[in-house]
């Protein structure tokens, strides 16, 4: 009978592949870490490993290197376990036997151990095999698989974007609607059922968020951040949202933070304030009454690595010692009728089980029925070289703002003007991207039209899309100076699409539906500054109105004279340049009195008064300093050709001369 070890962290996956080849005669032992598994193949010298490749404290491709080495366990075939998401990764030779995707199909499993083996039992030897010939089938089938991955993976994103976009706008609109009626005179029945309403909404958005956040979190599309951070912010974050719900159950919830845990890190503070939230959180939905107590220490500190250990512990309902690894599977939770009783689809745990293993660590559970739970989690961590805490900065942030908002749908306009209106900020609405990027140019050459603060930017829209309509304005203002705040507003909920809106110039995204604090949470960095001394507003390159009044108004005559603008002015900027770095005195003087004059021509008056300043310095033949002069030159040259390379100059043009004619 041949024997197989399967190493698997996953304990409804190992128990899974043993069912299936226990059925067909095979002697089956299983192992749930790289560690366990070395050990067992070394004491049990299976005929055949399969080897998952994602594991806490040893992956699957150390501990295949490992038993590679050994030379007790370099002649065992080992079949590694990756998810599709993985293969395209995977190395490839004679140390890596072969591969077998996951979730794998009962019949798949099954030939893939039959053929490592002679079908008999009998380990197929390097004897019986054509190294070469078994390599290069491997390769293949390795490329083909890879082929296919890739193709899985476009129709996943696109599936993953579609279902996001296709869930999230209808739900946009019920949670805006609905919270547009809370601020209405309501009976008190009716205000019951708009609040029954929200919480549905919200309890369905929660749902599209975490299956769509576990998605991404299998294919490994999404990664952790490094930043510094004060190890008592994510925590004291999750204590300010869960008290409430605590509150409402007479349960108390303590803290403490152990004196060997660092209070400066590097690490993700988001994820590991996710993974403690949902603890936490599970912690009092399972507890009816006692405590909920969070303990961080710190298990190991080495130079500047650090493994925290967090442990949180309940006084409720406690889970059955054969349902203790399963909970932490995808849509799985300790039995039927706790779902029943207290809701919840078992998602948290698996996304925790997912960011833990990210950071480093495992998570695990002690538990005793009718007593109570304590979890646990380790991550990795770093201390900063150096802790500097940083005096918090006195804020400025101007509360009401003028906003464009770009947004085809009539519901969602009506939803985001009112709302934004109520929390006293201007609004401009726009129906596409076309229409949005006309608003920002009217509000950039209108002198009375305030500048908007913030473009509140739609992705999906008619004629011009906002990522389109992103890229014009970030082009614009290379010529017009500045730079508005544009925040995409998305129902494309996916890592890759959020990538997608910062790649095209926005600053921030939110994902429909859009709530007012969560939209205030996103603008904070990024309309806060630090108070500082006034700064002048950046000079635009052009003033159209002088340019204007040095051809009579007649924007026909001004167009043809910037054609020939553009083409003469590069080569006398040349021709300058050049005189400048002879120290030719009278060469800078007759150049830059012929820019000078053109610049003056066409508006571009910054770029004038340099010129006539090096005009200043070639006559009285004093040169020091003169190459900066030019260099300074030739940047506002560049921007006075950028500005008229946009057409858009010319209409901007009509419409001054027609309110000077009106």
């Amino acid at each position: 009978m041949p024997k197989v070890l399967i190493v698997e962290d996953s304990r409804t996956e190992a128990l899974r592949a043993r069912l299936i080849l226990e059925r067909e005669g095979y002697q089956v032992s299983l192992a749930s870490d790289g560690k366990e598994g070395l050990a067992k193949a070394a004491a049990e010298k299976p005929d055949l490993i399969f080897l998952d490749t994602l594991m806490p404290k040893m992956n699957g491709f150390e501990t295949c290197g490992k038993l590679k080495l050994d030379p007790q366990t370099r002649g065992i075939p080992v079949v590694m376990l990756p998810i599709a998401e993985e293969i395209a990764d995977m190395p490839s030779g004679p140390g890596l036997d072969c591969f077998l995707p996951k979730p794998f199909e009962p019949h798949l499993l099954v030939t893939k151990a039959k053929e490592m083996t002679n079908g008999h039992g009998q380990l197929q030897t390097a004897a019986t095999l054509n190294a070469q010939e078994d390599i290069q089938r491997y390769q293949e089938e390795l490329d083909r698989a890879r082929q296919q991955v890739d193709a899985a993976n476009r129709a996943r994103r696109d599936i993953l974007a579609n279902i996001s976009h296709e869930l999230r706008t209808p739900l946009h609109e019920i949670m805006g609607m609905t919270d547009l009626l809370l601020g209405t005179e309501l009976t008190g029945e009716q205000q019951d059922y708009i609040n029954t309403t929200k919480a549905s909404s919200n309890a369905l958005l929660s749902l599209i968020n975490d299956v769509i956040e576990f998605s991404e979190l299998e294919a490994g599309q999404l990664g952790l951040e490094e930043k510094p951070f004060n190890l008592a912010e994510p925590i004291d974050r999750t204590i300010e949202l869960m008290s409430p719900r605590a509150a409402e159950k007479g349960i108390h919830v303590s803290t403490t933070i152990a004196a060997n845990a660092p209070k400066e890190l590097i690490g993700d503070a988001n994820r590991l304030r996710q993974v403690l939230a949902n603890l936490v959180a599970n912690a009092i939905k399972f507890t009816d009454h006692g405590q909920v107590s969070i303990w961080v220490d710190a298990d190991a500190v080495r130079d500047r690595q650090v493994e925290l250990h967090v442990r949180v512990q309940d006084t409720g309902i406690g889970i059955p010692a054969d349902r203790r690894e399963i909970i932490f599977e995808p849509f799985q939770q300790a039995d039927s009728s706790a779902t029943r009783r207290y809701g919840g689809m078992g998602m948290g745990l698996a996304m925790s089980r997912q960011w833990v293993n990210q950071m480093g660590g495992r998570i695990w559970v002690e538990s005793e029925v009718g007593k109570g739970s304590t979890f646990h989690f380790t991550v990795q961590l770093t201390r900063p070289a150096q802790a500097v805490a940083a005096a918090p900065a006195a804020l400025n942030w101007r509360r009401s703002l003028n906003i464009l908002v770009a947004e085809d749908s009539p519901t969602n306009q009506l939803i985001a003007k009112s709302s934004l209106k109520k929390a006293g900020h201007v609004v401009t609405l726009a129906v596409n991207g076309r229409e949005a990027v006309q608003a920002y140019e009217r509000s950039r050459a209108t002198p009375e039209a305030p500048p908007f603060d913030l473009v509140l930017m739609d992705v999906a829209m008619p004629e011009m899309d906002g990522l389109d309509a992103t890229r014009a304005i970030r082009e614009k203002e290379k010529s017009l100076g500045g730079h508005v705040v544009i925040v995409a507003m998305t129902a494309f909920a996916t890592k890759e699409y959020h990538e997608k809106c910062l790649e095209a110039g926005m600053d921030a995204y939110v994902t429909k539906p859009v709530r007012i604090d969560e939209l205030n949470t996103t603008l904070a960095p990024l309309l806060t500054q630090p108070r500082r001394t006034a700064q002048p507003a950046p000079v635009p390159p052009v003033d159209l109105a002088a340019a204007l009044e040095s051809v009579g108004g007649d924007v026909e005559i001004m167009q043809e004279a910037i054609v020939v603008v553009l083409d003469e002015v590069p080569p006398q900027l040349r021709a300058l340049q050049d005189a400048m770095a002879q120290q030719d005195a009278r060469g800078v003087e007759a150049k830059a009195h012929r820019l000078k004059g053109v610049m003056g021509n066409i508006g571009g008056l910054a770029a004038r008064d340099i010129a006539q300043t090096l005009e200043t310095m070639g006559e009285q033949g004093n040169l020091a300093g003169g190459a900066d002069k030019v260099k300074s030159l030739t940047e506002e040259i560049e921007r006075v050709i950028a500005f008229y390379r946009d057409p858009g100059w010319a209409a901007r043009a009509s419409e001054m001369q027609k309110g000077n004619d009106g």
